[in-house]
């Protein structure tokens, strides 16, 4: 039972430590998503009627907070992790970890049960899961915190034997390959590979309370990574819109490949015969009924579906800006009653000297086009705006505003209202 709790352990921990990394570089998206769970117990549809009486509860406020509740999770999952590993105060971790698994697993079961909400942000952009698969995947990880739960007290703070840094090496190369192979992103591996280095060194140095060392500067040092990724954008974006991506090519997706057969009677017999072919002339001895169809391969859906841009009249232009040559810079500002005014001088600066040089500038927004005009009057608005989904808008750029570049369809820039670009520095490193 100790090697199955030293397995555990360095299992549960790994991947908390993961599941956190890919939450933190988006904290915003994943509020998004925790947004997404609060509206609808607050409203639960039809098929939720059994639990009409959770609407009770203030998910109001949920909504409000739904962003220190997001930052706060993906800190906490990944402190957890790291305590796992170190062995740091295991009745509280453990009991932590049995509370936020059930936590995750009620919200998954829910929303693959009743089908409310179609992805879990588990992973959050990084690797989709289905309700299903995520639930699935709670059931497991539950499964491994139980025995840690069980066992807490086999624990010993700060050990490290033998069997710890077998599981190391395993789990780190698995995460070696997840990381650099699939996410193309080295932190979920470089991260983890610190903790332990500086969790062991401390240990051969025998250095005194090196759990809570290893606890401490971990904390510190995710929790800036965090509110840097919160006031500036995502330092590795698993979005269909990022920099580097060709939007048209991502509106694309595959079709299902299927099989067909053919329900044809027989004129002579009156029987219903089924061919995977019509047979040749066969009109002569049958007539045609109906058809079947098999998916013998399933399709791969566009990432992108609902990207479209229309202008004050409720024309679609979205190809004007897809597929019109130039440089064309969008202002993303998804909610103007809560678009950062600050960002909005520099923005008319930028959108004179880029108009000048003969680029398009234009603002995207989800407000309605009244709010737009009285925004654009108040702010003295150099350029024109242009209506989209908010959603979608959210989903292009974590910020609000935010600013980025396409040149034929391929997104070339992306910049925070905290980071708002110099033109003149932009124009140097990409109006080339």
């Amino acid at each position: 039972m100790k090697l199955i709790t030293d397995i555990s352990r360095y299992f549960v921990g790994l991947l908390f430590i993961f599941s956190g990394l890919v939450k933190a570089v988006d904290p915003v998206g994943f509020s998004y998503k925790l947004t997404e769970y609060f509206e609808v117990f607050h409203n639960p549809p039809p098929q939720m009627e059994f639990w009409s009486w959770i609407s009770v509860f203030p998910w109001e406020f949920f909504i409000d907070i739904a962003l220190p509740i997001s930052i706060f999770l993906v800190i906490f999952e990944i402190v957890l992790g790291v305590a796992t590993l170190t062995g740091y105060k295991m009745k509280f971790t453990s009991w932590s970890l049995v509370l936020l698994i059930l936590f995750f697993a009620a919200l998954t079961l829910a929303s693959a049960y009743y089908d409310i909400v179609k992805t879990c942000g588990c992973f959050g952009d990084a690797i989709p899961l289905t309700p299903w698969q995520s639930f699935y995947k709670d059931c497991i990880l539950l499964f491994f915190v139980l025995i840690i739960f069980i066992n807490r007290n086999w624990i010993e703070e700060g050990e490290v034997n033998r069997t710890h840094y077998v599981m190391a090496v395993l789990l780190m190369a698995f995460l070696g390959w997840l990381s650099f192979g699939r996410l193309e992103w080295g932190f979920t591996f470089f991260f983890p590979l610190g903790v332990l280095i500086v969790f062991y060194a401390l240990n051969f140095i025998g250095k005194a309370n090196r759990a809570m060392l290893v606890n401490v500067i971990s904390t510190v040092v995710i929790t800036g990574f965090t509110l840097y990724c919160f006031f500036y954008l995502p330092t590795k974006d698993f979005r269909a819109y990022a920099v580097g991506k060709n939007i048209p090519e991502q509106m694309i997706g595959i079709p299902d490949s299927l099989s067909y057969t053919y329900i044809l009677k027989n004129k002579a017999t009156g029987a219903e015969e089924k061919f995977a072919q019509f047979p040749e002339n066969y009109t002569e001895q049958y007539e045609y009924l109906n058809f079947e169809t098999t998916v013998v391969k399933e399709g791969i859906p566009a990432k992108i579906q609902d990207f479209s841009i229309s202008d004050a009249y409720g024309n679609d232009v979205t190809q004007d800006f897809l597929d019109g040559e130039g440089y064309k810079f969008l202002l993303i500002e998804y909610n103007l009653d809560e678009s950062s005014k600050k960002a909005q001088a520099k923005a008319n600066q930028f959108a004179t000297k880029a108009k000048a040089d003969g680029h398009t500038f234009v603002a995207l927004t989800a407000s309605a086009n009244s709010i737009a005009q009285k925004f654009g009057k108040d702010n003295a608005s150099t350029f024109d705006y242009y209506f989209s989904d908010g959603t979608v808008l959210k989903t292009i750029i974590r910020a609000n505003p935010g600013l980025i570049l396409i040149k034929d369809g391929v997104v070339m820039g992306k910049w925070h209202y905290n980071a708002f670009p110099k033109y003149d520095r932009v124009k140097a490193d990409l109006l080339k």
